[in-house]
């Protein structure tokens, strides 16, 4: 009995480091620094809860789902592929009232930003993170 005893404590307190390890940095493992100052510039253009549109090309899948975790649940962000039919982006905008934009690569297709803010490159990536204003 003291053997299951001190095996039961033992396993405890294991899984109780190991949760809050797990748990205490699996979210902000994954953002780079650059990320970090990129999105840190992005939130404060922002207002809380105004919605971003996020607009990347196919090969910028993985990063443009990172952006929309890094800015929820602050800012909810609508992720537009340039191989998207253009009419989804003016759907978009008209459904959640999107003014702002986030463009990462830049996509050949992307909108042109009004007051556009070169946020800087990605490591890795070709092109770059812009940030602006979309045009009416």
């Amino acid at each position: 009995m003291v053997v299951v005893a001190a095996s039961l404590a033992a396993g405890f307190a294991a899984l109780r480091k190991d949760l809050r390890v797990a748990y205490l940095w699996a979210g902000p493992s994954i953002f780079s620094t650059v990320d970090q100052r990129q999105m840190a510039s992005v939130r404060a253009a922002l207002a809380k809860g105004e919605v971003v549109l996020l607009y990347a090309g196919r090969e910028n899948v993985w990063h443009a789902r990172l952006w929309q975790r890094g800015l929820y649940p602050r800012n909810p962000v609508v992720v537009q592929f340039d191989s998207d039919p253009p009419q989804r982006l003016r759907e978009m905008r008209e459904r959640y009232g999107i003014r702002r934009a986030v463009v990462i690569g830049p996509p050949p297709s992307a909108p042109r930003l009004r007051g556009e803010r070169d946020l800087g490159a990605r490591p890795g990536l070709p092109g770059s993170v812009a940030f602006g204003e979309l045009p009416p």
